[in-house]
């Protein structure tokens, strides 16, 4: 059930009427029921394991209490299970593989694994439950003892699938109040309505449409020129973006109607400056998560310049390996480590030109351009990695930019019509990142009715009107619940 489809957007609007007429405590038992139901329609085979790892986590987090001089050995038993459980669904083939190109160097057989289905969802609400025992062991929070309420924590249904990663210190104390608490506020719902209709604008306008000509342009990369190319890895950008954070809007509206506030995982990261930045404002969740629980444990930079550049580097591998088992999702991952290592080391160097160029607004408005620019096309290449189906494609396209080519952009799978169509809609959203936080505008929105009702109406009107979906269209799949 794909969060755009009508089915789920009928579930959320059903299950947000349903919570307002329960009494409060019935109010997590119903949240839970609706959130399992989803999950075991999306894959029916899929939730024992979500089941095991919630009651695994749950009673660990008990016993940990119960026993605490014992805490350090039932960490390891509970991180030792959920990473156990990954490797063996994410990595046991991909580590079969790489043993395997070894014993054939060496004249030997290769071995054959067998191979699992992923299951959905598995990296998210794995380090849901590490992140939660981790907090229990540092003693940051107690041991949860309602089932439901850990159960409801571990799998709500706008993020069990890709998140937003949920941290016990923000989803579980929302969960234990949310029983007494009275119904959502009238912002809270116009709000929730708002950025759910804004995820279904990025999804089905956007990121569905921009997906024909990466797919189009990464299929057959010798058959274009270096400008097409350079539209599929600037439409993957955009694409990647707008399917992540459309998600995360949908996720983050769908838990403020039943009165939940996810975590945000996006702020306007391409208007980043720096790539130390952009991972302070893309995938929130994420990178807080390997900050906090891997980057931190290592020494951060507490240990001189030499560890910080390594545990950079180890945190932006595991980065990498986490979205995939591949070696060209660890070349991204290493490529982007690479750049915060290079940014730190060049940091004190650039500093005195920064300053003089910042004192003056016309020069410091032309550096922050221009950084921006930088910043963005660092990324874009990381992408072309992410993209690719291994690193030696990734390489094919990258050296197809200095190729020569008739820049005709009809042959990238839309019609001239449906790309001006995407550059109108591309042109609206880069001046709502721009203004929406600055000028308040989902607050005002909400104090104004007319206004209000006008904008989800031509936001209804364009998805319908100009969205990817009808016969004949196969609709695109989040690209992050392949993680």
């Amino acid at each position: 059930m794909n969060p755009q489809s009508l089915n789920y957007i009928t579930m959320t609007a059903g299950t947000a009427l349903i919570h307002r007429l329960l009494p409060g405590r019935m109010r997590n038992l119903f949240l839970l029921a609706v959130s399992w139901i989803f999950y075991i329609r999306c894959m029916p085979s899929h939730s024992p394991y979500l089941f095991a790892a919630t009651l695994a986590a749950w009673g660990l987090g008990l016993w940990m209490e119960k026993r605490p001089e014992h805490k350090k050995g039932i960490l390891t038993l509970g991180l030792c299970s959920a990473f156990g459980m990954l490797f063996l669904f994410k990595y046991l083939q991909f580590t079969g593989q790489i043993l395997s190109s070894v014993l054939v160097r060496l004249g030997m057989s290769p071995i054959e694994l067998p191979a699992f289905v992923q299951p959905l969802g598995i990296s998210f609400y794995l380090f849901t439950v590490t992140g939660y025992l981790i907090d229990l062991y540092r003693g940051d929070r107690a041991a949860e003892h309602d089932l439901i309420d850990f159960a409801l924590f571990v799998s709500f249904f706008p993020a069990v699938l890709s998140g937003p990663i949920a941290r016990s210190g923000h989803l579980l104390p929302q969960i234990k109040t949310h029983k007494e608490s009275q119904d959502p506020d009238s912002t809270m719902v116009k709000t929730g309505i708002t950025r759910f209709l804004l995820g279904l604008f990025k999804k089905m306008v956007l990121a569905d449409q921009l997906s024909v000509i990466v797919a189009t342009v990464y299929a057959a990369p010798e058959s274009f020129g270096g400008l097409q190319t350079a539209v599929a890895i600037l439409a993957y950008s955009l694409q990647i973006y707008c399917d992540f954070s459309s998600y995360s809007d949908m996720a983050v509206g769908a838990g403020l109607l039943v009165g939940l506030r996810v975590t945000e995982n996006f702020d306007t990261p391409y208007f980043s400056a720096s790539i130390q930045e952009f991972w302070r404002r893309w995938h929130i969740s994420l990178s807080t998560w390997f900050r906090d629980y891997l980057y931190f444990p290592l020494g951060g930079s507490r240990k001189g310049i030499f560890r910080l550049y390594l545990n950079q580097m180890i945190v932006f591998a595991v980065s990498g390996l986490w979205h995939g088992a591949a070696n060209h999702y660890l070349a991204w991952g290493l490529l982007h480590g690479g750049y915060q290592v290079a940014g730190r080391m060049l940091r004190p160097i650039l500093k005195p030109l920064r300053d003089k160029l910042d004192a003056n607004p016309i020069t410091g408005f032309v550096h922050k351009l221009c950084t921006v620019g930088c910043t963005f096309a660092m990324t874009s290449v990381a992408w072309v990695f992410f993209r690719a189906d291994s690193v030696s494609h990734a390489f094919r396209i990258l050296l197809r930019l200095t190729s020569r080519g008739i820049f005709d952009l009809t042959v990238l799978g839309l019609s001239m019509p449906v790309l001006r169509l995407l550059a109108a809609a591309l042109l609206f959203l880069l001046l709502w990142d721009l203004t929406a936080k600055k000028y308040s505008l989902i607050e005002r929105l909400c104090e104004t009715v007319w206004l209000r009702w006008v904008f989800w109406t031509l936001l209804v009107l364009v998805v319908l009107c100009f969205g990817a979906y009808g016969t004949g269209y196969n609709a695109g799949e989040f690209v992050y619940f392949q993680f």
